[in-house]
This record gives C-alpha cells, sequence and structure tokens, in this order.
C-alpha cells in the first residue's frame, strides 16, 4: 500500500515515478493508487476503492525481439493480430498516445470495459491491460491516458546511443565527404570541432520514435551554421557568433548529465603528449537549480557554446554573460497574450517572441515592465520546456498552477524547470 497523499485524488490526481526494478519501463501513476509488482515482472496500479474500480497492468511478453528488424520487414501488424488472435477483440488501432509503435484493442467485456495494448520497442514486447468500470469511464479514462502518455522504455539505452552516433556521423559525413570525423564517447570529433550529442540523446530517449527527425534537424542546422558563414564546424569566430550568442536555462543536473558524457579522454594523443579532454557546458549559476548556458542561434537549432570556444575566442565568462543578455534584450519586444475565462477568474498569459528560445525571457531585464502591462503587478510565470513561457495572474492559486506546469514539464522533449517564478520590478524570484 502506498503512503497517503491528501492532495491525490482521482479527481484531482497527484502521479508520483515508477521505474521497473529490471528496467523495463518508468511510467507516472497517481499517488494515492495502489502499486503491485509481480514475480514475473508484471506490475499493476489500481484505484484504492472497490467502488472506484479502476486499474492498469503492464507486463513484458515471454519473447525477445529485434524491433528495428520486425518495422523494417513490415511484420509489426502481423504479429500484432496474431498475439490479438489470443482474446476474442476489436479491430486493431494504434494509440498515438504511446510514443512507441504500438497496437491496441478493446476488451471484449462490456463491463468492466478498457483496453489492451501490445508495445513494441528494443528488444522487448511490453503488454498493457486497462479496465474500470463503465460509469466511471470519464473519470478514469483521462487519468490512463495521462499514465501511458509518460511511459517511457530505458531498455537498452547504450544501443539507442549508438544508434545516434551512427545516424549523426553519416550525416555528417554525407554533407562533409573530406572531413575526418571521431567518435569518442558522446562527443563526434569533426577537425578541431567537438560536439556532444548528449542534448540529442536525452530528446531521442523521450521519443524514440522520431529519432530520424530529430536527427536530421540536428546536423542540418551545425551544416547550415557552417555553410552560411564559410567557416568549418567549430571554427566560428567572435566576430560571427557574438550577434547570435543568447542565453538558455539549464538544470544543474542537465548540466552534470551533459558534461559526465563529454569528459572523456581523447583517443588521438600519441606518446608522452598529454590526453586532451573533451568541451565542457560553459555556464552562469542564477536561481535554485537553474544555470544559464549560451548557444549559438542558428534559427533552426542551437549550438551549444563549449570550454574551447572560450578558449579559442579568448573571452571571459562575464563577457560572455553581458553578451548574452544584451542580445537578448535587442531582440524585437515580445508580446503578451492574455485570456480569462471569467471575469472573476485570473488572467492567464502567453509570451509571444521573435528570436531565441521563449524561456530564456524569464532572463529579460525588462519583463516585469512588458508583463504588467497585461497582467497586472502580482505575476507568476513558468517555462517548462525550452520553447514554453507561460504567465498567470496571481491570486494564491499556487497549488492549481504547480499541477498544470508539472504536467507539462513531464511531457515534453525540451524541459527547462517544474518550478513557479514570481515576476517583480526588482527581478525574478522563486515563489
Amino acid at each position: 500500500m502506498n503512503p497517503t497523499y491528501p492532495q491525490s485524488t482521482d479527481e484531482f490526481p497527484y502521479y508520483l515515478s515508477f521505474r521497473h526494478p529490471q528496467n523495463f519501463f518508468e511510467i507516472d501513476y497517481p499517488a494515492h493508487w495502489n502499486l503491485e509488482t509481480e514475480e514475473d515482472g508484471a506490475v499493476e496500479f489500481s484505484a484504492p476503492t472497490a467502488e472506484s474500480f479502476a486499474g492498469l497492468m503492464l507486463f513484458r511478453a515471454p519473447v525477445s525481439v529485434d524491433a528495428d528488424q520486425i518495422l523494417r520487414l513490415g511484420k509489426w501488424k502481423e504479429l500484432a493480430t496474431i498475439m490479438f488472435q489470443q482474446i476474442q477483440s476489436s479491430p486493431m488501432e494504434q494509440d498515438p498516445t504511446i510514443i512507441y509503435d504500438n497496437y491496441r484493442v478493446e476488451r471484449p467485456e462490456t463491463d468492466p470495459s478498457g483496453y489492451r495494448w501490445f508495445i513494441l520497442c528494443f528488444d522487448l514486447i511490453l503488454g498493457v491491460s486497462s479496465s474500470y468500470r463503465d460509469s466511471s469511464r470519464p473519470l478514469f479514462e483521462p487519468i490512463i491516458e495521462r499514465m501511458l502518455s509518460s511511459l517511457r522504455i530505458h531498455r537498452n539505452e547504450e544501443l539507442l546511443a549508438s544508434q545516434v552516433l551512427s545516424r549523426v556521423t553519416q550525416a555528417i559525413s554525407d554533407n562533409f565527404p573530406d572531413t575526418e570525423i571521431k567518435v569518442s564517447g558522446m562527443t563526434v570529433n569533426v577537425n578541431q570541432f567537438q560536439l556532444s550529442i548528449g542534448n540529442l540523446l536525452s530528446q531521442v530517449m523521450r521519443n524514440p520514435s522520431g529519432m530520424e527527425t530529430m536527427v536530421d534537424h540536428f546536423v542540418q542546422g551545425i551544416v547550415g551554421l557552417a555553410k552560411r558563414n564559410g567557416e568549418k564546424l567549430g571554427s566560428e569566430s567572435w566576430e560571427s557568433a557574438r550577434s547570435r550568442i543568447q542565453p538558455l536555462l539549464k538544470t544543474d543536473k542537465y548540466i552534470q548529465e551533459a558534461n559526465q558524457r563529454t569528459q572523456v579522454k581523447s583517443d588521438d594523443s600519441e606518446g608522452s603528449s598529454p590526453p586532451r579532454t573533451a568541451p565542457f557546458l560553459i555556464s552562469a549559476p542564477w536561481l535554485a537549480e537553474l544555470r544559464i548556458c549560451f548557444a549559438i542561434d542558428n534559427q533552426d537549432t542551437f549550438r551549444f557554446i563549449h570550454s574551447l570556444d572560450l578558449e579559442r575566442w579568448g573571452v571571459s565568462l562575464e563577457l560572455l554573460l553581458n553578451t548574452a543578455i544584451e542580445n537578448l534584450a535587442a531582440l524585437p519586444e515580445p508580446e503578451v497574450y492574455t485570456m480569462r475565462l471569467s471575469e472573476d477568474t485570473p488572467a492567464v498569459g502567453s509570451l509571444q517572441h521573435h528570436g531565441g528560445a521563449a524561456s530564456s525571457y524569464l532572463l529579460h531585464p525588462k519583463l516585469y515592465s512588458i508583463a504588467s502591462k497585461q497582467l497586472g503587478r502580482s505575476i507568476v510565470a513558468a517555462v517548462p520546456s525550452r520553447d514554453t513561457f507561460m504567465m498567470f495572474e496571481y491570486r494564491d492559486n499556487r497549488s492549481m498552477l504547480q499541477h498544470a506546469v508539472e504536467r507539462d514539464y513531464s511531457t515534453t522533449n525540451h524541459p527547462v524547470s517544474d518550478r513557479l517564478f514570481r515576476i517583480t520590478p526588482d527581478g525574478v524570484a522563486l515563489l
């Protein structure tokens, strides 16, 4: 039995994260629900009372597979059809709530009702079954959908990293056929440029089915930067890069993990020369667990600034920080759009920017004067993702706002923070 969370109910659930002990998957579930793990690895989540009967079970199908080969040969639908034939079921359909290749069918029973899924990913097939009484479908179906939208399969992360590295190096080689490419850990060495794929890998892990699109977007951004400036990768001059440097907010944890991936010894040192370490992300402390990183804005993508860039340019962290904030302030002033559900409800606002990342505007020197024109003097902001900046007219409604921000933060490909921030004339503070 889970500990009691007074703030978590079926009507207003608070979600916890569960990671399977055998690392099959990770999923969010309502904090007040029961959680049971079977000896065979199956996991069942269930509402705590018989009157509110509902549940979700996940189990691994007893067969090892090669997901890439099954999809490449176009055999996934055929395989799913065979598995679903074991039960009386409705026609198969794909469920877009789940980010992995899947098929689902409705349960044949009328009460309880629900769905059954088979999910294909890496070297396993994951089976899922939901159930709830017909009378409680409107209550529990959104909860089940929220749970499945959070499902992340971490199986064989090394294989996924290898696939990403292979696709990145091949794409760079195709665009720069005479370029020497070396791989060291999570770093791709191109000429004198060392490119970390840590951020790209994090995105792919959150949405493996979008790997091809993410890799193409990542590489084309780097290629476009080099071709537009007529410079080799990683050789941008301070003069050409200075006006495009923008600040980006990231957590301590994100930066530590990124630097751990890149802090590997280069394998190209010879003789008695000391080995050369890979570059690390340049950052400055800001507020709570957040730090300010720096990136070259290439319109299509952001290229993080590393220690080797600062060495090449001969500039200080202070100058880099001042330059980034000045560039942010020099962009066209963002527009604030607000709406109210009624005259008595707090206003909700979104920030429409004209350059850089939306979340970076939390660092804008004139943020209060921009926002207060539409939202008054009591303003709270949230940046759950890199490209999302939300503001609220604050009326002591912290719990409701926090829940909404945490939900958005948990489902984005570019998470920044699940915190709430108070915007004041003197700057930004945690709420």
